[in-house]
C-alpha cells in the first residue's frame, strides 16, 4: 500500500459525526468490560476481603502514579504533530515523530520503573504498607513498563481504529476475571492476584503494540522505520530534533506536567485514603471510584475521540466550527451525566452490595460524591482538549495546579474530619474549581481569537 493512501478516514468525516461514531465504537467495547470487571473485583473482594483486595488497591496505584508521573503523554504529540506530514504523505516526517513518541515512552517506562522499585523498597512506611506486601510490592512495579502505551494509542487514534482500543481494554480485563477466579482452585492471596494483574498489564500492553505496527505496515508506514529510528535517535539527544520541531519539547513537558497534576483525583486519592485510614479503607475507596467512573464513562471516553478532530479543526482553522463542536459536546454531555447521576442513586446500592457485600454503606455515600465529581468533569468535557488544541497548554497546567494545591491538603484535612466520608466533598470542591478556571480561560482565549481574525481580516 501506498503511503498516498495513509490519510486515516477521521481526516475526511465532519466534526461531531466522527465523535459519535468513534465513541459508540468504543461504548461498545465498554458494554462488555465494565460488567467483566465489576465481576472480577467482587470475586477479588469476596475472596481476599477489604483488607487484602485494598493491598492490590494501593499497590496498582502506586505502580500506576508512578508510571503517569514520569509519562510525556506522547499519544498527543503523534496526534498534534504527526497530523500533517501523515496527510502529506511524508513518510519520513512521520515516522521521526513517532520515533520521538517511542522515546519518551521508553524513557518513561524505565525512569517510571526504576523509581517505582527505589520508593518501595526504601519507602514502604509511607505508602503504608505492611511488611506481608514488601517483597510483592517491589516486585509489582515491573508492571510500569507495560503501563507506557502512549505511542501506539496516539496511532490507533489517527488512524481512527477505535475499535482495537476497546478491544485492549477488554482483554486485559477478560485475563484479570479468568485468573481471578482460577484462584477458587488453587487457592487466592494478594501475591498471586497481584500476579494475575501484572499479566493483563502485559498482556494489553503486548496486543496495543501489535496493533499500532500491523496498521503502520498496512499504510506503508513501516518500511525504513528501523533505520528512521535509529537516525532520528540522535537528533533527539542533541536536541537538533527540537530545533527542526519548534515547540514539540516544550509541549511533551506540558502534557506530561498536566497528566502529573491530573493524577491526584484517581491513584493518588487512594494512596493518601490507604496511608491515613488503612488498606480496608483504600480497597473501598477503589472500588466506590472505579464505579463512579463506570457509570460516567460511557459519557467520559467522548473526551479521547476529541483529540484527532479537534487537531484537524485547528491545522484548517476552523476555529468557529472548533468551538461550535465544544458546546455541542459539553450540552449533549453533560445531561446525559446528569442523568445517569439520578440512575446511580437507585442503581449504586444493589450494584455495591453485590461487589462488597454487607460493606455497601461505607462505600455508597462516596460513590455518590464521585460520580457527582464525575457529572461536573463531563460537562467541562472539551476545555482541556480545547486548551491543548488551541496551543493553550499553560493555561491548562496553571488550572490543574491551582485545583491540585487546593486538592490536596484539603483532602488531608476532611479525612482527619471525617474519614472515608470526606474524599467525595474535597474531590467534588476541586473539581468545580477546576472547570471554572478552565472555563474563565476558554472564554477569554476565545475573545483573543476572535479579535485576532478581526485583525487578520482588516
Amino acid at each position: 500500500m501506498s503511503v498516498a493512501s495513509t490519510a486515516p478516514p477521521a481526516l475526511k468525516a465532519v466534526g461531531i459525526t466522527r465523535v459519535l461514531k468513534n465513541l459508540g465504537i468504543l461504548l461498545g467495547g465498554r458494554a462488555v468490560n465494565a460488567p467483566l470487571s465489576l465481576i472480577h473485583i467482587s470475586l477479588a473482594m469476596h475472596m481476599l476481603g477489604s483488607y487484602g483486595f485494598g493491598l492490590i488497591a494501593m499497590m496498582y496505584a502506586f505502580a500506576r502514579m508512578m508510571g503517569d508521573v514520569v509519562d510525556f503523554q506522547s499519544w498527543q504529540v503523534v496526534l498534534h504533530y504527526g497530523l500533517r506530514p501523515l496527510t502529506h504523505n511524508d513518510r519520513n516526517g512521520f515516522q521521526k515523530i513517532v520515533s520521538f513518541s517511542l522515546f519518551l515512552d521508553g524513557i518513561s517506562g524505565a525512569l517510571g520503573c526504576g523509581l517505582g522499585i527505589a520508593i518501595s523498597m526504601f519507602g514502604m512506611n509511607a505508602l503504608g504498607w505492611p511488611t506481608s506486601i514488601h517483597h510483592i510490592g517491589t516486585i509489582y512495579c515491573i508492571s510500569i513498563l507495560f503501563m507506557t502505551t502512549a505511542t501506539p494509542m496516539g496511532l490507533l487514534r489517527l488512524f481512527d481504529r477505535y475499535d482495537l482500543i476497546a478491544m485492549q481494554g477488554t482483554i486485559a480485563t477478560i485475563i484479570r476475571l479468568i485468573g481471578t477466579a482460577s484462584l477458587f482452585f488453587v487457592g487466592a492471596s494478594v501475591s498471586r492476584l497481584a500476579g494475575i494483574w501484572m499479566l493483563a498489564e502485559a498482556a494489553a500492553w503486548t496486543m496495543l503494540f501489535g496493533c499500532a505496527i500491523l496498521e503502520m505496515r498496512k499504510r506503508g508506514l513501516l518500511q525504513g522505520f528501523a533505520h528512521r529510528f535509529c537516525a532520528t535517535l540522535p537528533d533527539i539527544l542533541t536536541n537538533r530534533f527540537g530545533r527542526d520541531h519548534q515547540g514539540i519539547w516544550r509541549f511533551a513537558w506540558a502534557t506530561n506536567f498536566n497528566s502529573t497534576l491530573s493524577l491526584t483525583f484517581g491513584h493518588v486519592g487512594t494512596l493518601i485514603v490507604g496511608s491515613l485510614l488503612g488498606p480496608a479503607s483504600a480497597g473501598y475507596y477503589r472500588i466506590a471510584s472505579q464505579v463512579a467512573a463506570g457509570i460516567a464513562k460511557p459519557v467520559t471516553l467522548v473526551q479521547s475521540t476529541l483529540y484527532p478532530e479537534m487537531a484537524r479543526m485547528w491545522r484548517e482553522q476552523s476555529t468557529k466550527r472548533l468551538y461550535r463542536m465544544c458546546i455541542q459536546i459539553a450540552l449533549v454531555g453533560g445531561a446525559l451525566g446528569s442523568l445517569l447521576l439520578v440512575v446511580a442513586f437507585f442503581a449504586g446500592r444493589p450494584l455495591l452490595d453485590f461487589m462488597t457485600g454487607d460493606a455497601h454503606s461505607r462505600a455508597l455515600p462516596v460513590m455518590l460524591w464521585l460520580l457527582a465529581a464525575e457529572i461536573v468533569t463531563v460537562w467541562g468535557l472539551p476545555l482541556e482538549p480545547l486548551l491543548f488544541t488551541t496551543r493553550k497548554s499553560g493555561a491548562a497546567i496553571l488550572a490543574r495546579t491551582m485545583e491540585t494545591i487546593f486538592f490536596l491538603p484539603f483532602l488531608v484535612l476532611m479525612i482527619r474530619w471525617y474519614g472515608l466520608g470526606g474524599v467525595g466533598p474535597a474531590t467534588l470542591c476541586a473539581t468545580l474549581i477546576l472547570i471554572g478556571i478552565q472555563l474563565v480561560i476558554v472564554i477569554a482565549s476565545r475573545h483573543e481569537t476572535a479579535a485576532d481574525q478581526d485583525a487578520a481580516t482588516c
